[in-house]
């Protein structure tokens, strides 16, 4: 049987975070059977963390007396359109204006939005979505099953000239619009995560249709766009400073629960980091994703407020576990989990990244349905690392461990940065005190890409022994980890370790195809606690996004974030406190 289609990897981490941290981000496309398609993930490398000397907190945070949010944004708006946005300015703009059929409720399941509801067939491979009767877009005209229809016309259009991936997965769908209210999927294999999927904005035909899909990013409408979203456009001026779009609250949205209370937000964009964050206190209210250093300047600042909250990428140290001559130990359960457990973690973490990241136990992402609550890891223990690893038959020879003459010895891949360095440093030093030893090589990113992402050409795996790399599932709260860990993507997919375990393949593989939520969540708790006992890889950490906004805003919350718009997840319990009475709150 074919596999199930892999769902689209959209960029994750905003551009700002990229200019600041200078994280590079790769995406993977793999020959499957049946077709083309890119898997819903990508792996990441580590680049150290941008850091501003002489950051100084503001000087004041101004009380304003109007109802009118501002924020301070890194980049500038080119396509505010939810097929074409990769930058996070164009996402965070689309997440505000636009809606699709289904939203992430705080976690991470999909829940009704312009549909109303949903049904699937005893298959899995047709969803029938109804659609609410009381939508209109923002210039008040009606919404109907059509704009849908349109909608995924574009993305399986030949010419589409987004983003390559999100195309090739829905040319894999075929959509019907049987009335004016039913829209109806029909998928080449079973994915339960569909619902998600069909979160994605959808646009309007009256405005659209008869533009040659080829034109897309060039028409006016990218940047005075109609949706059917909460806030609705109003203007982009230039200013001396940048770019300011203004947005309104829209009069006749459709869902009165979520109908914003503020009378608009405004969003400054700026062409750097260290320029939003100046804006931060006299121009703007909000700033997210702060440096290190902008962190310790925003926490020392009395009149702002910080959120926290994991991004939904871990860092790794991923083994090369198909060369049985040359790494027969990676292969071994008992040696992998001694490695596991002679790392302390919480210290790498600590003196690497500080506040910018939190211990990960599982690659899934905290808080969200899938998580594991009760996963038990294994405890940082170099007594027991000896014994697991005696007990393997690596036994001390002098300083250093080898079995029947091969030595526990190999090369660990990081990238040629200081952070990631200072992480393998970090490794192979703690792994030293256990008699194994590690060479640290570090390398160009593209070189460690190449060396990762190669495929097998024999029995020896890819082309490395050992790494430390960054995962991502994309922006998807659903977590399916199939591409990484499944057996089936070990030769020339994303498996890039060669992990072959067939408890945890034939729980992913279920849990991909089976709608049933509750079944779902069981089958992955059983795979995190696997993925743990059995040592599938060295987790490290998640990533952590760092959100500042003046004291007088209340209401702001951050629960999951699967991408940093959903930091204006809840803005319709947002609201700002009059002068007079924001004492409390603003010390």
């Amino acid at each position: 049987m074919n596999d199930p289609p892999n769902p689209p990897q959209a960029p994750h981490a905003s551009e700002s975070l990229i200019r600041r941290t200078g994280r590079l981000r790769w995406q993977f496309v793999v020959l499957l059977v049946a077709s083309l398609v890119i898997v819903g993930a990508a792996i990441y490398m580590l680049i150290p963390k941008g850091s501003i000397a002489g950051v100084a907190a503001p000087r004041s945070v101004s009380l304003v007396e109007n109802q009118i949010y501002t924020e301070a944004v890194i980049g500038e708006p080119a396509w505010v359109n939810p097929l074409l946005a990769v930058s996070q300015a164009d996402r965070d703009l689309v997440a505000l204006v636009f809606s699709g059929l289904t939203r992430l409720d705080k976690y991470g399941e999909p829940i009704p939005d312009l549909a109303e509801s949903w049904e699937v067939s005893e298959d899995g491979l047709t969803y029938l979505f109804h659609l609410r009767s009381d939508v209109t877009w923002h210039d008040g005209q009606r919404f109907s099953a059509n704009d849908v229809a349109f909608t995924m016309s574009l993305l399986r259009d030949p010419a589409f000239p987004g983003p390559a991936d999100l195309a090739a997965f829905w040319r894999t769908v075929e959509t019907y619009a049987d009335d004016d209210r039913t829209v109806r999927f029909v998928l080449t294999q079973p994915l339960a995560s569909f619902p998600e999927y069909a979160g994605i904005g959808i646009l309007p035909a009256h405005l659209l249709e008869g533009i040659p899909v080829a034109r897309l990013p060039d028409d006016p409408f990218n940047l005075q766009p109609v949706g059917t979203g909460r806030l609705r456009w109003e203007s982009m001026q230039q200013d001396s400073e940048g770019v300011v779009v203004s947005l309104r609250p829209y009069a006749q949205f459709y869902d009165l629960e979520r109908t914003v209370r503020l009378d608009g937000l405004m969003l400054r964009f700026y062409s750097d980091g260290g320029r939003a964050f100046r804006a931060l206190g006299s121009q703007a209210q909000g700033f997210g994703g702060l440096s290190e250093a902008q962190l310790d300047a925003a926490l020392s600042s009395a009149g702002l407020a910080l959120y926290t909250s994991r991004l939904p990428i871990y860092g790794a140290i991923i083994f090369n576990q198909q060369n049985a001559a040359r790494l027969p130990f990676f292969q071994d359960e008992t040696v992998r989990l001694a490695l596991l457990v002679a790392l302390n973690r919480d210290q790498i973490v600590a003196e690497a990244l500080g506040r910018s990241a939190l211990v990960a136990d599982s690659t899934i992402l905290p808080g969200t349905w899938a998580y594991h609550p009760a996963l038990t890891p294994p405890a940082y223990d170099t007594a027991r690392a000896t014994q697991l690893l005696d007990e393997a038959g690596w036994v001390l020879q002098g300083s250093a461990r080898a079995r029947d003459g091969l030595p526990l010895a190999f090369n660990l891949l990081v990238e040629d940065d200081p952070v990631a360095r200072q992480i393998g440093e970090a490794v192979r030093q703690q792994w030293a005190a256990i008699g194994v030893t590690v060479t640290v090589q570090a390398l160009e990113a593209p070189e460690l890409l190449r060396r990762i992402e190669s495929p097998a050409t024999d029995d020896t795996g890819r082309d490395f022994e050992a790494a430390f790399v960054e995962f991502s599932q994309g922006r998807f709260a659903d977590p399916d980890p199939y591409p990484f860990w499944h057996e089936s993507q070990a030769a020339e997919g994303q498996n890039y370790s060669g992990f072959v375990d067939r408890d945890i393949s034939e729980a992913l593989e279920i849990a991909r195809s089976d709608p049933n939520g509750v079944r779902r969540a069981e089958l992955y708790r059983s795979y995190q606690q696997w993925f743990l006992d059995r040592a599938a890889a060295i987790l490290l950490y998640n990533p952590v996004y760092h959100y500042a906004v003046s004291c007088q805003v209340a209401g702001v919350q951050m629960a999951i974030l699967v991408d940093p718009s959903d930091r204006f997840r809840n803005l319709h319990e947002w609201r700002i406190l009059p002068p007079e009475t924001a004492g409390q709150a603003c010390p």
